[in-house]
């Protein structure tokens, strides 16, 4: 009996019932109250750490993928590739796909192509996520972007949105698409916007063409292509701008916002 007004008690709590309440349950049922909540408890415990696992696989908005409508549905089935169910060849070993429906695809003999047209035999390829360029190194190590010919690299980043290109020619010369920049120790592209930040053997950095300065530290924002950067008396600078002097601590955050705080622990931001 005992047994059976608990069950009813953990039911009508349970399924929120209508009317159930603390003063409808019978003196009895009252009394039994707080053994059906020790009874609930593990359960609500175990829900409980159920949803702080769902909590923690949860992705942050700026986490997401870019909105890739276009993203093509492509398959590859006994080495023949197809994209949205027609066909663009055989032999396929590997592709890419971009937001803007372009298909890249390397066949089992190492020829690259941009859907169905032949660029030429590849060692490397990448594709451009929302403009669809290939850029590629052939077996010679020639850097390529499509059909165009940029020159002999001996290493190359991609901007994976915009296609732009930062490669080093065999003389150590610094470029960004056909554009030479100047001879470099250190570089970096922004995903985002293909700005190329790099530093010289002096220690000067530069923003593409435009020289900011000395630095002692520096980092580019992938996102906006802002670059934050320190100089060797401690000055804070954010592109061609300073901003502060002698900052405690600094960051760039990833949407471009320079973040820093001084040495009484203040906080600023530019």
């Amino acid at each position: 009996m005992k047994a059976m007004t608990l069950g009813l008690i953990l039911a009508s709590l349970a399924s929120g019932a209508r009317g159930t309440t603390l003063e409808s349950l019978s003196a009895g049922s009252a009394a039994l109250l707080p053994q059906a909540v020790g009874t609930l408890q593990p359960a609500l415990g175990q829900a409980g750490r159920r949803f702080e696992r769902r909590r923690a696989a949860f992705v942050r908005p700026n986490e997401l993928p870019l909105p890739c409508g276009n993203l093509p549905v492509v398959s590859i089935y006994n080495g023949t590739i197809s994209k949205n169910g027609v066909e663009l060849g055989r032999s396929a070993q590997s592709y890419k796909a971009s937001c803007d429906g372009t298909v890249a695809w390397l066949d089992s003999y190492g020829r690259l192509y941009k859907e169905s047209r032949e660029l030429g035999r590849a060692s490397r390829y990448e594709l451009a996520m929302v403009t669809g360029d290939v850029v590629w190194m052939d077996s010679y190590g020639l850097l390529h972007i499509n059909d165009k010919e940029m020159g002999r690299a001996q290493r190359w980043v991609m901007a994976h949105y915009t296609g732009d290109v930062a490669w080093v020619d065999s003389s150590g010369d610094l470029h960004k698409n056909d554009k030479e920049l100047g001879r470099s120790s250190n570089f970096s592209i922004a995903d985002h916007t293909g700005d190329v930040a790099w530093t010289d053997s002096w220690g000067d950095l530069y923003k593409n063409e435009e020289k900011l300065g000395r630095a002692s530290r520096w980092t580019l924002c992938a996102r906006t292509g802002d670059v934050a950067w320190q100089d060797s008396w401690n000055g804070l600078y954010k592109n061609g701008v300073k901003v502060f002097e002698r900052p405690s601590s600094w960051n760039l955050r990833e949407d471009g916002r320079l973040i820093w705080t001084d040495s009484w622990g203040r906080t600023y931001s530019a």
